[in-house]
């Protein structure tokens, strides 16, 4: 289920600034976002894009606080214990889902107030620095399945990047799996040769895989990356292993239906922007925005991707 930024509810987006009297004039102050990763990545900029664009709609400051800590739940603990007035806001992705799914969080998105899902990491890469003995998939699952292990590969216990390692490992193509940080410091461990394979954004190694620094065997994407055509999926490799999924904000428990709908309503307002467009197409990626039962929908399929992996 996909819902670009040019089709989406006139009517609905009416309806949520159609507010009752005790909420019509929210929101009166800034609006903190909460982004439980560190800085650098493409959460974070989607995050802060998000936060320039919403201010425009709102008419509020809406400062972005990065949380980092314990597979993203950390911050997002911080904003559900946070008073439900709708004055903090979590941004975050699928990495709840594999924390919650590794029993690393007792708690979900579904503890929260969905508010809208406001976009779609561009796709992500399997990297090896340019002189690495492996030049496709095949060359690299013949020296794993003869030496299980014995390669390693950067994933974060309880993020998404876990998850893609689990799948690889359900393949047969059991690793070492590092947990060196956020996408930032895995750039920093593939780059220095501290690790042998990487997991990161397309758009933050697009330009090391230009100039020759980094090699990309292929993407964990459905389709080809459109701004990288040369560079084939897993899939088309034989290796049925995709995942890609949506950022979303997320209020706590208990904040007014009226505040709720008021920002994702912002949100779809955004991704109408021909300014954001332009920001993210040029980082790979293309509008995406739901809010309502389309949202809920489309974060019940990626719970579903999760779940079918044993992450304990």
């Amino acid at each position: 289920m996909k819902v670009m930024s040019t089709l989406f509810c006139a009517a609905a987006i009416s309806a949520a600034f159609a507010m009752s009297p005790a909420y019509a004039e929210y929101p009166e102050k800034p609006i903190q976002i909460v982004v439980p990763v560190g800085t650098g990545g493409d959460t974070d900029f989607n995050a802060r894009e998000m936060s320039k664009y919403l201010q425009k709609e709102l008419g509020v400051a809406l400062p972005v606080v990065n949380i980092a800590g314990a597979g993203g739940t950390i911050g997002a603990r911080q904003v559900m214990s946070a008073k439900p007035d709708g004055y903090k806001v979590m941004f975050y992705h699928a990495g709840l889902m594999v924390s919650t799914a590794t029993g690393i969080a007792d708690f979900g998105w579904r503890d929260f107030e969905l508010a809208a899902i406001a976009g779609k990491e561009g796709g992500t890469v399997l990297l090896v620095q340019k002189d690495a003995p492996w030049k496709t998939m095949d060359d690299l699952a013949a020296a794993i399945k003869a030496e299980p292990q014995s390669l390693s590969l950067t994933a974060n216990v309880g993020a998404t990047t876990y998850l893609i390692a689990k799948l690889l490992d359900k393949k047969g193509l059991k690793f070492n799996l590092v947990d060196v940080g956020g996408s930032s410091k895995r750039l920093t461990a593939i780059l220095g040769g501290n690790v042998d394979l990487s997991q990161n954004p397309y758009a933050q190694v697009k330009d090391y895989l230009k100039n020759g620094e980094l090699r990309a065997l292929g993407t964990f994407t459905d389709e080809r990356i459109k701004a990288a055509p040369d560079i084939p999926t897993l899939k088309e490799q034989g290796y049925d292993i995709a995942f890609q999924f949506n950022f979303y904000f997320a209020f706590p428990k208990g904040t007014p239906k009226e505040i709720v709908d008021k920002f994702g309503a912002a949100v779809m307002k955004v991704v109408q922007n021909p300014d954001y467009i332009a920001d993210i197409k040029a980082y790979a990626q293309e509008p995406v925005a739901m809010i309502g039962d389309d949202a809920v929908a489309r974060m019940e399929e990626l719970d579903a991707i999760v779940n079918m992996v044993d992450l304990k």
